[in-house]
């Protein structure tokens, strides 16, 4: 019940009766009874003449009024006890303000992360990042509504108020069709203030680890401090790296730039569709489909490239070296004899198919030969054959036909690799240049030509595929 207001107060002979209205509308009116006699005889009709005396004339609820009656009627009427609904307006409805329907939530500028079924807080998989694709629909402009005006008890118009248009600024690669907002690009959906915008690179200015956690990004990431151990950054575009990066996972469809170091501690793995470089690298993984360039050290790393690894300064220690477009490094091995592989003209995923290959080959022929041993003394004896029961006849036909089969598996496998063969070897640079020193030990491989070094080599030296005699030709040259 509202907190009542006196709007008039009628006195009669046999009766006194209070019109209230709410404190703060004139939607609704109110009769209390202050004063009833005894036999005081209550119409319809009556009530409404109250009603027209007070000057209420719109929205009269007969059905109230009939309660009243019949109240009176049966004695149950009490002075002043109740406060009758006796008429209601029409409300007013405002027209809504307008407002922005996002279909992906801006990113956040606070940490919050990400919780599994088991309400187990993952604290490496925050949410600062909303990432979104070129043309993505991102959110929806709501228009206002329609105001509708209202009538108060005395028949008065009440004015409704129009809704607020919304305000939205288009700030940078956010476009507008008609109500619906869109991206121009690629990258991290961002809210600051009235202004939407999208920027296709994600800056992270503190240490990627817990304060930042790991990051998916469809753009290009700027790191300016380390990216920390177990952490990891992928990313569509290049990937920047002011300081260090630890034993964590990078991988990006665009170049690595580390101005740091890797300190991989034998877990770190990094893999680009573009180039990777860096001031020195440890006992890590690097795989890519660019140009390898390392300024000063690369150390019990595997390094695969379908690029060249071209590190003319750096010391090559330990680890293996791959690279299809060739190696220019200044020393590879150490004093102390630690195994370094260095493999030139060779495309390291398609040397993973070719030995695919080669293991089915092997395969195939242990099952031929399986075979062979079976059916060889059968076939050989014509006598024998023959004289097979039925059913022995037909198991050396189920036979012959899976040594068809295999035979056909091997011929198709056996083709297929010397195909990738040709296919690695047309495109690739199968050379090294070494400024410094080849120390022994080293294992260098060409094409499909190697040699182990047993004394150290001093540089420059030149370093090519020498197929005639199986081997490797080490020449001096002038850099």
């Amino acid at each position: 019940m509202p907190e009542l207001r006196i709007h008039k107060e009628l006195q009669q002979e046999t009766m006194d009766v209070g019109v209230m209205l709410p404190i703060d509308h004139k939607t609704e009116v109110y009769l209390v009874f202050n004063r009833l006699e005894p036999d005081t005889e209550l119409t319809v009709s009556s009530l409404r003449e109250i009603l027209d005396d007070a000057g209420v004339v719109y929205g009269v609820n007969t059905n109230a009024l009939k309660n009243i009656v019949e109240k009176n009627a049966s004695g149950e009427l009490q002075e002043g006890k109740e406060e009758f609904l006796v008429a209601s307006g029409k409300p007013v409805q405002n027209g809504e303000d307008g407002r922005v329907d996002f279909l992906i939530s801006p990113s956040p500028e606070d940490v919050f992360f990400d919780v599994d079924s088991d309400e187990e807080i993952d604290y490496k998989n925050t949410n600062l990042i909303q990432n979104v694709i070129e043309e993505q629909h991102l959110a929806t402009i709501v228009q206002p509504t329609d105001p509708e005006n209202g009538v108060d008890v005395f028949g008065q118009n009440i004015d409704a108020k129009i809704g607020d248009l919304i305000k939205v600024k288009l700030g940078s690669n956010v476009v507008q069709d008609g109500d619906r907002i869109y991206s121009s690009v690629a990258g991290r959906f961002i809210q600051e203030g009235d202004s939407l915008s999208v920027n296709p690179v994600y800056i992270v200015r503190d240490d990627v680890g817990y304060r930042v956690g790991n990051i998916n990004f469809v753009g290009t990431v700027q790191i300016q401090k380390d990216i920390l151990d177990d952490f990891s950054v992928i990313a569509k575009g290049n990937i920047e790296v002011n300081q260090m990066v630890g034993a964590a996972t990078v991988e990006g469809d665009k170049d690595i730039i580390i101005n740091g170091g890797i300190n991989g501690k034998g877990k770190g793995f990094l893999r680009s569709i573009g180039a990777i470089e860096a001031k020195y690298a440890n006992e890590a993984t690097l795989v890519s489909h660019g140009d390898v360039r390392i300024q000063k050290s690369i150390i019990q790393c595997i390094v695969k490239t379908k690029g060249k690894v071209d590190c003319p300064h750096s010391n090559l220690v330990g680890g293996e070296a791959s690279a299809l477009m060739g190696i220019d490094i200044a020393t590879i091995g150490s004093d102390l004899g630690v195994k370094t592989t260095v493999i030139a003209g060779r495309d390291y995923e398609l040397q993973d198919k070719i030995k695919a290959f080669e293991s089915q080959l092997l395969e195939t022929g242990k099952e031929i030969e399986k075979i062979d041993r079976v059916i060889g003394p059968i076939l050989a004896d014509k006598n024998k054959l023959m004289a097979l029961p039925v059913e022995k006849k037909r198991k050396v036909k189920e036979l012959l036909e899976q040594l068809k089969h295999f035979r056909e598996e091997q011929a198709r496998a056996r083709m297929e690799s010397e195909e990738l063969e040709k296919q690695a070897s047309s495109i690739s640079v199968k050379e090294i240049i070494v400024r410094k020193t080849i120390h022994s030990g080293a294992h260098i491989i060409i094409g499909n030509c190697k040699k182990l070094i047993k004394m150290d080599v001093k540089g420059p030296v030149r370093l090519r595929e020498d197929l005639e005699n199986d081997t490797i030709s080490i020449t001096s040259v002038t850099l």
